[in-house]
């Protein structure tokens, strides 16, 4: 690759695509594209050798991706879930153990922490929250 610009317009085409799209994925091959880029600027490549070294910057940075991916989705979650933590709800249907709560003006689905008999308006705090699912538990005296 004689022409070092290449792979660096291709690696902003990829992070236009990769603002876009939200993903990680696009921003590991851009930033291998940048990489490319880089070693060009020194060692020039030429067909199969920059098509090599892509490829090999690729199985570098993509499981990196995934792993900032999952890494920045659970910290997501978790400061999420403490914002809920604490807060009362409203218990609007009683099935067992499964609930639906009414929190913020929405109905949730629930689940209590400990086996206890709840009653439909009873009031509940919210112990922590697994995705859409609220875990539930009286109130402490």
């Amino acid at each position: 690759m004689a022409e070092w610009y290449i792979p660096w317009t291709l690696a902003m085409i990829l992070f236009i695509f990769e603002i876009a799209t939200h993903t990680f994925y696009l921003a590991a091959l851009g930033v291998a594209m940048l990489i490319l880029g880089l070693i060009d600027l020194w060692i020039p490549l030429t067909g199969i050798h920059a098509i090599i070294a892509f490829a090999v910057l690729c199985v570098l940075l993509l499981p990196l991706a995934e792993y900032a991916r999952r890494a920045l989705r659970n910290r997501a979650s978790t400061e999420t879930s403490d914002l809920d933590r604490g807060h009362q709800v409203v218990v609007t249907r009683v099935q067992g153990r499964d609930l639906e709560v009414r929190y913020r003006d929405t109905v949730w689905k629930a689940e209590l922490a400990d086996p206890a008999t709840i009653e439909p308006g009873a009031t509940l705090r919210i112990v922590s929250r697994n995705g859409n699912l609220l875990i539930v538990a009286p109130p402490s005296p």
